[in-house]
């Protein structure tokens, strides 16, 4: 016999149908939903694996956040420089600093710590550029109140 070229009577056979044994439907059925339970699992194995290595990132993550070093900001402001000073000090004394309120020893803490610290500077240059602002906006505005009241007089008389 030719395996390629089955005669009449092997592809009878093969397609009649065979009632099943006793009890293999029922066995059958059960493999069938041992499988998807199995698959269910599986699934619902994998899904909490995800959930867990998500929540250990972030847990790390977080973790490594909060046991960071201060923020760079805070670094500066707390970072002790030249004058004796710290950078938080020279950032309270400030404003007084910039409008000559200091007694001489707090200013020159002050200046060396500025000499040596471009932050605290770039803050205090600012300041004073604000204050000269502001005085020359006072300035202006009193300026014109003066003119009014020029004028008013000139009106008057």
């Amino acid at each position: 016999m030719n395996k390629n070229n089955p005669t009449e009577h092997q592809q009878a056979s093969e397609t009649e149908w065979h009632a099943c044994a006793p009890g293999d439907l029922g066995d059958f059925v059960s493999v069938m939903k041992k499988r998807k339970q199995i698959g269910h699992l599986i699934t619902g194995a994998e899904i909490v694996t995800v959930c867990m290595a998500v929540g250990l990132v972030g847990f790390l993550g977080l973790d490594q956040l909060s046991s960071s070093p201060t923020p760079p900001a805070e670094r500066v402001a707390n970072k002790a420089c030249p004058g004796g000073l710290y950078c938080k000090e020279v950032l309270e004394h400030a404003k007084d600093f910039v409008a000559h309120k200091l007694n001489q020893e707090t200013t020159q803490k002050v200046e060396a710590h500025l000499a040596n610290c471009p932050h605290c500077q770039k803050k205090v240059d600012q300041l004073k550029a604000n204050m000269h602002n502001n005085a020359t906006a006072r300035k202006a505005a009193l300026q014109k109140q003066a003119d009014w009241e020029t004028y008013l007089l000139a009106l008057n008389q």
